[in-house]
């Protein structure tokens, strides 16, 4: 059995091309990037691998380096504000699965095993 990570949804309203600026901007592993969530998921930890789902498909990962609840904040790229609540954060490289996998899009998180 593979070891266990979770799997966020993109809104399909974000683009991949103006994710992909979040991502650049988090890649040296000095800024991080966060996800709200609803409970705290128990399953992960820092370090562990966060996946990407964005138009019905899995495109890679990142690592996680924060779960917890947060402040009240705006977001450094977009400008967007967001509320309290529990966040995964994720911080360094994007990491692109060789080839996607289908997945239908969902609110939340899921765990998965690890896909290479």
């Amino acid at each position: 059995m593979g070891k266990t990570a979770i799997v966020i949804t993109l809104p399909k309203k974000i683009s991949w091309e103006e994710y992909k600026k979040e991502i650049a901007a988090v890649a040296d592993g000095d800024y991080e990037m966060n996800f709200r969530v609803s409970t705290y998921p128990k399953k992960v930890s820092v370090g562990d691998r966060c996946y990407i789902c964005h138009n019905n498909k899995l495109i890679g990962w990142m690592t996680i380096s924060n779960i917890g609840r947060k402040s009240g904040f705006e977001c450094t790229t977009t400008g967007d504000t967001y509320d309290d609540g529990f966040y995964i954060s994720r911080s360094g490289k994007f990491h692109y699965l060789e080839r996607p996998v289908e997945m239908k899009g969902f609110r939340g998180f899921r765990y998965i095993e690890e896909i290479d």
